[in-house]
């Protein structure tokens, strides 16, 4: 093999002291886009973007993949560009000189860290912890004064929300900051982060929810709500059992005194319903693996898959296709959209015990994006 292209390229930022290697190699007229890509000075993840492909549609990929990481700050590693020993503090690193990079003008949000399938009834038990609904929509932070301030998980201004939508907030006190998922049926509340001029992420999360549901709900019009909790052993089982029932995405569990704090942490958990199903894997569509699924005797596509694959896993997988053969793998994934498109999907394993015909469109679960109340 013969090395066509190749570049490097690093970033850094608080925590995030991150390599991505893409490189184009010959393969006897034929060109492969390889990349390898995670955290500086470990063992790479590796992988490909572009498989036996002509010339130009490699470097059509290359180009792709660049200008996909440098849009995030990522920057080239040049004799005079090189990462730093250490990597800088947020906000002084690679991610600001990202081209799109926006300005954080509020509070970053307070992010929910996932729970094992053997951890659930641990929380369902702590009289500690209330519970929630998970539901997934687009997550706003609103600020209301003279005009409503929206922005995203970041603390970033966003300007991509029909602010006709919140105009129900509109009789909050001035200073007052709210957090919560804008679905196609209304604003679903879930937390306050300020009520007027006080500021109160520093009271418990029971505490602020009470205060949302007693004193701001009061004054909420149109289609804004607040998101029901479940307190004690068999409220809490119960909305679990009734989600479970419906198709809802998952369940989520809140430390009842713990503060707001912005980024993720232990004390706002979320354990989410997965389903898994068969695939058939067709091609390498440069960054992940194209998947499909037989509709009568047609083949439906669903979507892409990398999460979960591995080195070892990706060369099988090149390997197989290479041949000409369409491996059959089992995916997990969150839900199927109403166009049964996988999403959240994740490899599991490839599968020789299943014959591609078994790989049914019939197999999808769709999910109750609906608040259940």
């Amino acid at each position: 093999m013969t090395v066509v292209k190749e570049i490097e390229l690093f970033f850094q930022e608080g925590s995030s002291d991150k390599v991505y290697n893409a490189t184009i190699v010959d393969e006897g007229g034929v060109y492969t886009v390889k990349v390898a890509w995670g955290r500086r000075g470990s063992t790479l993840n590796t992988g490909a973007k572009a498989v036996k492909v002509t010339l130009a549609i490699a470097e059509k990929k290359f180009a792709s993949c660049v200008r996909e990481k440098t849009n995030k700050g990522y920057q080239e590693i040049t004799r005079a560009v090189k990462p730093a020993k250490v990597a800088p503090p947020v906000g002084e690193g690679s991610g600001t000189k990202a081209p799109r990079a926006r300005a954080r003008v509020g509070h970053a949000a307070q992010l929910l860290e996932p729970i094992e399938d053997a951890e659930l009834e641990k929380f369902l038990a702590d009289e500690s912890v209330i519970a929630q609904q998970k539901i997934d929509g687009m997550r706003v932070l609103t600020h209301v004064g003279d005009e409503l301030v929206v922005t995203n998980r970041d603390g970033q201004k966003t300007t991509k929300v029909d602010m006709s939508r919140l105009a129900g907030l509109e009789y909050l006190p001035p200073g007052t900051i709210v957090d919560g998922e804008l679905l196609d049926d209304g604003y679903w509340l879930f937390d306050m982060l300020q009520w007027g001029e006080d500021d109160i992420r520093d009271r418990g999360y029971l505490e602020r929810w009470e205060l949302l549901e007693n004193e701001a709900e009061p004054a909420l019009s149109g289609d804004i709500r607040v998101v029901p909790i479940a307190r004690g052993k068999k409220a809490k089982r119960a909305l679990h059992d009734k989600l479970r029932a419906v198709g809802a995405e998952g369940i989520v569990f809140k430390n009842k005194d713990a503060p707001y704090t912005a980024g993720r942490g232990v004390t706002q958990r979320k354990h989410k319903f997965i389903k898994s199903c068969d695939v058939i894997v067709l091609e390498n569509a440069g960054n992940a693996y194209l998947m499909a699924v037989y509709d009568g005797k047609q083949l439906f596509e669903v979507g892409k898959v990398f999460a979960g694959t591995t080195n070892a896993s990706r060369k099988a997988l090149d390997t197989a296709l290479g041949r000409g053969e369409k491996p059959i793998c089992e995916v997990r994934y969150l839900y199927a959209s109403d166009g049964h498109q996988l999403y959240q999907p994740v490899f599991v394993r490839t599968r020789d015990d299943k014959p591609a015909k078994q790989c049914l469109r019939a197999q999808l679960l769709t999910t109750c994006r609906e608040v259940i109340v």
